[in-house]
């Protein structure tokens, strides 16, 4: 009775390396996608950050198109004062020359708030090519390995279980089935060890007699709150093959 026990301790080990690979299955594949999409965002955030300094280049363009063309048309204006006679025309001409003058000034303080707008926008387009940089170089740095280690569960998983299985081969039918039946159900737990006098997995206490049978191992004792297989630790002092 004692090799069955220490059988059923063995494919609870195994089992809950399967479990750990489990896990894995499921966190691995978030890690990538973590990675992936950090270099999505990264790629949009740069994409959106370089948009910003387009469109203001776009406006400090169409400022100094502006400006040329006010330029023009005051040297245009300035080229006709010496042709007119007229006073008041003279005036009015002055005038048009001056207005466009402001024009100018205005615009001019436009493209300096714009080159100021322009030096921000530079700097975060800056800081987002280094993040995204830096998201990339992570990518390549862990992509490969994290979908090698996905690939390789699904085989690692098998070749537990195929330990386990062997295992369970070795062991009575009805004492298999309650074993499976136990780690379908049991959050993957079938084995509970006695913990200070409680069932290691639902915290229930033993009564007195089956501490006792705990100890003499003539029979396989279940918990009478949760099912699972109860015993002490064992030592496994089988030579092992040199």
């Amino acid at each position: 009775m004692r090799d069955q026990m220490l059988t059923l301790a063995k494919m609870q080990a195994l089992d809950d390396e399967i479990g750990r690979y489990k896990i894995l299955q499921q966190e691995l594949p978030k890690q990538l996608n973590e990675i992936i999409e950090r270099v999505e965002q990264a790629t949009a955030n740069l994409l959106s950050c370089e948009s910003v300094r387009a469109e203001i280049g776009k406006k400090q363009r169409s400022c100094e198109a502006d400006i040329k063309q006010f330029q023009e048309q005051a040297r245009k204006y300035a080229g006709q004062l010496a042709d007119i006679k007229n006073n008041k025309e003279y005036k009015a001409l002055n005038s048009e020359i001056s207005f466009l003058k402001g024009k100018i000034s205005d615009v001019e303080s436009q493209i300096l708030e714009l080159m100021d707008q322009d030096n921000a926008a530079k700097e975060k387009v800056a800081e987002a090519k280094a993040e995204l940089d830096k998201a990339e170089q992570c990518k390549r740095d862990k992509e490969g390995d994290l979908r090698r280690q996905i690939e390789s569960l699904d085989s690692q998983i098998e070749s537990i279980r195929t330990k386990r299985n062997e295992l369970a081969r070795t062991l009575p039918v009805p004492v298999v089935k309650h074993y499976g039946n136990m780690i379908k159900h049991k959050n993957n737990q079938a084995v509970a060890y006695n913990r200070e006098g409680s069932c290691g997995g639902c915290g229930f206490v033993i009564r007195q007699q089956m501490r006792i049978e705990l100890q003499l191992m003539r029979k396989i004792v279940y918990c009478e709150n949760c099912g699972r297989i109860l015993m002490n630790k064992i030592e496994d002092d089988t030579p092992e093959a040199n």
